[in-house]
């Protein structure tokens, strides 16, 4: 109780008092809004249209409110459609019902922009950004001249800059509100879990008569029920699960930044119930790679906390199957379809410069797309037909020396074991999944690696 009521004074207090202060203010918000809304209904416009754009505005100005905004939407999509939320965004905006999702994005990316303007980068780190924006620049002039469409190809975009942009826009908060951040995730899982263990209990059949089989939320992949709980579908659940549960995990590495509030801990519980009954494997291979990884490479402490990092990452490994096993996900039917995909994508030739940025991947999957629909799951042959082989080989290169400058560091910095996790689960993620494009899953570990960031310097041992 104690913790509970520090808690209260440290958040819901200011607020409280900022409202006692500013009273005239709310008041005056309120009667502008409802004398809008009015103004809407004699226009012909939708009602909604002024209470989406005032709380845009909010969440636009206010860098938590925004962020905790965005969190939510991109971790319940499903759940926002069905409690009407995405319907009110559609109908305010000419019934566009993606208004709700882009709205979350658009906001990421106003906070990470007002983050980069009080960025004074080094001259090597502008060098390197600006050479990663004219390789963009690029491949989206190469896109273009595909005849792929410009919205496509800004599709595509999107898609590679949006987790570097959350990175960015969660990384320049204070440690207080990156700690907030990992608390609405633990509650976002625990939704989830609630929604995932109800879908499993009524079954599909009984859910898709009640009319909640929204686009592809109902599945059966080699025979079983794949629950989406919140998300749009079973994948997106497993990856935001696997991606809680390893930022989770990872901070258990550390000496400097394990998880102490129930909530977390409440939160990868059920994380771990929403990865089993999604029996998503790419949410699993993000989640045992990224441990077993860490578990290895890490060099920090003395000799047995290395060797409770290795068991840790086994313990998790066979927890994963056996939890699969139950639910009887243990098929090679997808992996099969998968291998065939690639190899009729790798048989076509491939210029080396690639086919331009949103050519394939959930960008070439888009309503707007004009060319042909084209999901790969793996992101290393998507960055392969997007910017060429030889940049594909690149990352792939980088993303081992990354690893291996992170094992060098860890020695004397123990919060590098996360960043080991981090990195090494992505990258092994991204061999069966596009695991870059799930914005929910790169949410959630980018706000665990900024956690990691803002940790203060470990004592000396």
């Amino acid at each position: 109780m104690i913790g509970l009521e520090r808690r209260y004074e440290a958040v819901v207090a200011p607020s409280a008092a900022w409202l006692r202060g500013h009273a005239r203010l709310v008041l005056g918000g309120a009667v502008l809004l409802a004398a809008a809304i009015g103004a809407c209904l004699l226009a012909g416009l939708s009602p909604w249209l002024p209470v989406v754009l005032a709380l845009l505005a909010i969440a636009a100005l206010r860098p938590l409110p925004g962020l905790c905004y965005a969190i939510v939407v991109l971790g319940t999509s499903l759940g926002m459609w069905a409690i009407g939320v995405q319907g009110a965004f559609a109908s305010a905006f000419g019934g566009r019902d993606y208004a709700l999702n882009l709205s979350a994005v658009a906001v990421v990316f106003v906070h990470a922009a007002r983050a980069a303007v009080r960025w004074r980068p080094t001259r090597t780190q502008a060098v390197v950004a600006g050479a990663c924006a004219l390789l963009l620049a690029g491949s989206a002039a190469v896109g273009l001249a595909n005849h792929q469409g410009f919205t496509q190809t800004l599709l595509g975009v999107r898609y590679v800059l949006f987790p570097l942009a959350v990175l960015v826009a969660v990384a320049a908060r204070p440690l207080a509100d990156i700690a907030w951040l990992i608390g609405l995730l633990a509650w976002v899982m625990v939704a989830n879990a609630l929604a995932t263990i109800t879908e499993v209990a009524v079954g599909p059949a009984r859910l898709a008569a009640w009319g909640f089989d929204h686009k592809d939320a109902l599945r059966y992949i080699d025979g079983n029920f794949r629950a989406p709980g919140l998300t749009d579908f079973n994948a997106q659940l497993g990856m935001l699960a696997g991606a809680f549960l390893l930022g989770y995990l990872g901070l258990w590495l550390t000496r400097t930044a394990r998880p102490r509030s129930w909530y977390w801990h409440a939160g990868a519980v059920c994380a771990a119930v929403c990865l089993a009954l999604s029996t998503s494997r790419s949410g699993a291979v993000l989640l045992v790679a990224g441990l077993v990884a860490a578990g290895v490479l890490n060099r920090s402490g003395d000799e047995a906390a290395r060797r409770r990092s290795r068991v840790l990452g086994v313990a998790v490994l066979a927890l994963v199957a056996l939890g699969f096993a139950a639910v009887g996900a243990t098929g090679a039917g997808s992996l099969m379809e998968r291998l065939r995909v690639w190899g009729s994508l790798l048989s076509d030739h491939v210029p080396l410069y690639g086919r331009g940025v949103g050519a394939v991947g959930a960008a070439s999957n888009s309503r707007y797309a004009i060319g042909p629909r084209v999901f790969v799951d793996n992101y290393y042959i998507s960055l392969a037909l997007q910017f060429g082989p030889v940049l594909a080989g690149l990352v792939l290169v980088l993303l081992v020396a990354g690893l291996v400058w992170l094992w060098r560091r860890s020695v004397d910095h123990p919060v590098c074991a996360l960043y080991v996790a981090v990195v090494a689960g992505l990258g092994a993620s991204f061999l069966v999944i596009e695991g870059w494009e799930y914005d929910g899953a790169v949410a959630c570990l980018a706000v665990f690696v900024a956690y990691g960031l803002r940790q203060p310097p470990a004592p000396e041992v």
